[in-house]
């Protein structure tokens, strides 16, 4: 059984109305050669890092970012683009959901394993985490831009067991009133 603190999060479903110039002001300047989904994904991890009080991750911590959709959006329009020729570079360029990743690891001037996964649920994609991650802890993120697009982080550190135990799946690990996440086996639950 682990347990984990959440030090951070972001709960951006949907994103405020003024997500982008947020981001922005995180980055200093407006995002270049990026689609809404990385720049979604990069709203997300920034706010939830700073949440956390940190600027940058330790380099053995883990970065895992998942997503039911990934870019679906961009990936149509290159698919339309190539009924008539090859698709325009910065479209192709969108459908590359590590985009964001190695958009984040320069941003915070960081070194260390990263992964996107593609489909699965954010339960899952934590657990696959946890397995991974090692006492420096993870940046977990789930995003999708369909619907009013959504981006969900989570700042997660292994700890020592906390007390009370509210059974909840680890979707429920996005609620704000949530503090610790306890992993055992295929279950999760939430202090």
């Amino acid at each position: 059984m682990t347990t984990f603190a959440i030090l951070g999060r972001c709960l951006a479903s949907p994103p405020p109305p003024d997500w982008r110039e947020r981001l922005s002001g995180m980055l200093g300047a407006r995002p270049r050669r990026m689609g809404t989904w990385a720049e979604l994904g990069m709203y997300g991890a920034l706010s939830c890092l700073a949440d956390a009080r940190e600027t940058s991750l330790a380099p053995d911590a883990l970065l895992m970012l998942g997503s039911r959709r990934g870019t679906c959006i961009p990936t149509r329009q290159a698919l339309e683009q190539m009924r008539d020729d090859l698709p325009m570079p910065l479209t192709f360029l969108q459908t590359q959901p590590s985009q964001v990743l190695a958009s984040l690891a320069a941003q915070m001037h960081w070194r260390g394993h990263a992964e996107f996964i593609a489909g699965g649920t954010p339960q899952a994609l934590l657990h696959l985490a946890a397995a991974q991650c090692g006492r420096a802890g993870m940046l977990l993120g789930w995003v999708d831009e369909t619907d009013g697009g959504s981006s969900r982080w989570l700042r997660l550190r292994p700890c020592a067991e906390s007390g009370g135990d509210l059974v909840a799946s680890a979707e429920s690990a996005f609620s704000p009133d949530v503090t610790h996440i306890r992993l055992a086996g295929r279950g999760a639950s939430a202090d």
